[in-house]
């Protein structure tokens, strides 16, 4: 054995035994590498963790809330919203997990150190709120019915964690995946159990150990919070109930989906989605969702060779993020999907078929499964009415919307966006707007291609009302400007959210209590925000 092997062996076997860590930890007080968002954190918990231990003192009692976090982003994240909910009362208990990935063996050595550094770097904000080592935590037995879950979950992380649908269970990973998640089960049951918390605030709620925390918390009957972050600063997502990454959107479109837009509502969405399509920022939205501007429709017929048959617009998800995974109605997955549509219009050259495939799988993880192997291997030579605009394609997909006659779509946010402009569409994937009223949303494969085969023979008779229309658009404009909730400290704009809302001033701002108060387990009040 390589010196290093035997050193990381014996760093293995060490890291299990009691106290051994601990007295390294004591004598040499050696320190991992700080991460960005811990470090950047470090001098406002000095600051905001007294003040708000004092605020605390100082509020009528609240809520008894558990937080849980793993990774060093969500680690800071979260201890950031636990000073806020503790200052305003609540008696808040942050427990977190110190892995610094979810791929790596077992690193007990590692994970224990990363666990007493964790430890000592929240100490200032110790005196605002409970900090659990969930390592540490004994393991409550786990109930034999729970497996499947657990095992749906571990099969989640490979998918997400390789961008390839379906998970392999020769892969290695699966079984780490699923060790590592019966572990965080049994510790989070216990924890949970001897707190009894009026709620569970966890990220994500779909993947990892945050999925199993939502699990435990869902089985244990314990209301559980989510909340992610997509690209808009001083947003995030909410979600009582169901994870967050389902997006939910149900209670939010019952208070919304009677009341018409303004002209000022109507003007507003319309201006985000000129800059939408055009690949621009716009306002708090940090994303350009298109990588080049608008060439015009005509020009991108003659570069793609198309004729002046119906054109069917078939718009793909990247495969690994989570609002994709285990969101099939009735196919096996979005491959499955593809290439079944593939083949049902190879048979159909009286209409045109362009494949947009997702911007964003140009950065696909090495073998991930990505739509244009789907293609290739569903057609080494493609139909000639059928083309494929792969991901880095200097070609913007709103110059295909425009010359769409009907759209196909899994769980993409172009589909909603092709309802909007009058383009029908069908959903093949569980999206978020599915049902809403504006799509064609079959629920069996006999469905689905009843509706191809009407896109081909009479397109027009599947084009949405104007009521439809302005459903759709509706729909939209709650979509981006209400679902998302005003939260301060977003996770992927850090340093500069630190620094424009300190704890304090953040505390003054009615918005943002509200949502504080929606993680605390309040009703979220749609209908006072539509």
């Amino acid at each position: 054995m390589k010196p290093e092997g035997a050193r990381q062996t014996l760093k293995t076997w060490l890291g299990r035994l009691p106290g051994v860590v601990e007295l390294d930890w004591h004598i040499r007080r050696s320190r991992p590498p700080l991460r960005r968002h811990l470090k950047t954190l470090a001098p406002y918990l000095a600051e905001w963790g007294p003040w708000a231990a004092e605020r605390a003192r100082q509020a009528p009692p609240g809520r008894k809330i558990a937080v849980f976090a793993v990774l060093s982003p969500w680690v800071a994240q979260t201890a950031v919203l636990s000073l806020a909910l503790a200052a305003q009362g609540h008696r808040v208990a942050l427990g977190y997990f110190p892995y610094q990935d979810w791929w790596q063996p077992d690193d007990r050595w590692g994970w224990r150190k990363w666990s007493l550094y964790l430890r000592d770097l929240l100490k200032p904000a110790a005196g605002a709120f409970q900090v659990v080592p969930l390592l540490n935590e004994p393991h409550d037995p786990i109930p034999s019915h729970w497996d499947a879950s657990l095992e749906r979950l571990s099969a989640y992380d490979v998918e997400y964690t390789r961008q390839r649908e379906g998970a392999d269970a020769e892969d290695p990973l699966y079984p780490l995946r699923l060790a590592r998640n019966r572990a965080a089960a049994a510790a989070l049951a216990h924890w949970l159990r001897r707190e009894h918390p009026d709620v569970l605030i966890v990220p994500n709620g779909a993947i990892l150990e945050f999925g199993v925390a939502y699990e435990v918390a869902r089985r244990l009957g314990i209301p559980a919070v989510t909340y992610e972050f997509e690209y808009q600063r001083e947003h995030a997502w909410l979600s009582q109930g169901v994870p967050v990454m389902e997006l939910d959107t149900t209670d939010l479109w019952k208070a919304a989906s009677s009341r018409p837009l303004t002209p000022q509502q109507l003007a507003r969405l319309q201006e985000m989605m000129t800059a939408r399509r055009g690949g621009r920022p716009w306002e708090t939205h940090a994303r350009a969702w298109q990588n080049v501007g608008r060439a015009g429709s005509q020009a991108v017929r003659q570069r793609l060779g198309l004729d002046d048959r119906p054109l069917v617009l078939i718009a793909t998800n990247v495969f690994g993020d989570s609002v994709t995974i285990g969101h099939q109605v009735f196919t096996r997955g979005m491959g499955d999907w593809l290439a079944e549509t593939l083949r049902f219009f190879a048979r159909h050259p009286e209409v045109q078929v362009v494949v947009r495939v997702h911007p964003g799988e140009a950065k696909l993880a090495p073998g991930g499964t990505s739509m244009l192997e789907i293609v290739s291997h569903t057609f080494p030579t493609l139909p000639e009415h059928i083309k494929v605009v792969p991901p880095d394609a200097d070609i913007n997909s709103y110059d295909l919307v425009e010359m769409a006659q009907v759209g196909l779509v899994y769980t993409t946010t172009l589909g909603l966006e092709m309802a909007m402009d009058g383009v029908p569409v069908v959903v093949a994937g569980r999206v978020h707007y599915r049902g809403r009223g504006f799509t064609l949303d079959p629920a069996t494969w006999e469905a689905y291609f009843h509706l191809l085969e009407q896109a081909v023979t009479q397109p027009a008779s599947l084009r949405p009302s104007p009521e439809q229309v302005a459903l759709a658009r509706r729909y939209a404009y709650h979509f981006f400007f209400t679902y998302p909730r005003p939260y301060p400290w977003h996770i992927a704009f850090w340093r500069e959210s630190l620094q424009q809302w300190p704890l304090p001033r953040a505390l003054e701002e009615t918005r943002f209590r509200e949502t504080l108060a929606a993680f605390a387990g309040e009703p979220l009040h749609w209908e006072q925000w539509v």
